[in-house]
């Protein structure tokens, strides 16, 4: 995942995971039995589209909301069940899953903000050095063997 953000909307707030590469927004929460309360997914689609959302993967049902590029919530549908294809009817950039019923009293127009958080990566240094080593060994090897062979007089017994 591309990290964490956190969702808030009126007096409501959601820890969200973002999905914004290709892999993610197609795998969202597709084959996750289920999610803590006041979780999600939030995903960002890059610019303002008409978004289709399809919830056969799914395993629960789910409220989900769109927003536009100023993160103004447009749509809102409750208790999608599993099985279904939702497109927005307006053109939206992002849109968040939750468990039903958390996006209770939430209304097209309720401003949203997106506290992006940040993610930890850690980067271990691959250690080079020992093959190239040994690489760099076999190589001179090589060398001196086709030189030791090439340096033979022909008939030399």
């Amino acid at each position: 995942m591309a990290g964490q953000v956190r969702v808030k909307i009126a007096d409501k707030e959601w820890l969200a995971s973002l999905a914004s590469a290709p892999w993610e927004l197609v795998q969202g929460l597709g084959g996750i039995p289920e999610i803590p309360q006041d979780t999600g997914m939030l995903f960002d689609v890059g610019f303002e589209q008409t978004i289709h959302v399809t919830t056969v993967p799914m395993l629960f049902p789910l409220d989900i909301a769109f927003f536009s590029e100023d993160m103004v919530v447009t749509e809102i549908y409750h208790n999608i069940q599993p099985g279904y294809v939702v497109a927005s009817i307006l053109p939206a950039r992002y849109f968040l899953e939750v468990n039903a019923g958390e996006l209770e009293n939430i209304e097209s127009g309720n401003q949203a903000s997106f506290e992006f958080l940040a993610s930890v990566i850690v980067v271990e240094a691959s250690d080079w050095v020992t093959p190239m080593i040994s690489f760099m060994g076999l190589i001179l090897m090589g060398i001196l063997a086709v030189g030791m062979v090439a340096s033979k007089p022909i008939g030399v017994v």
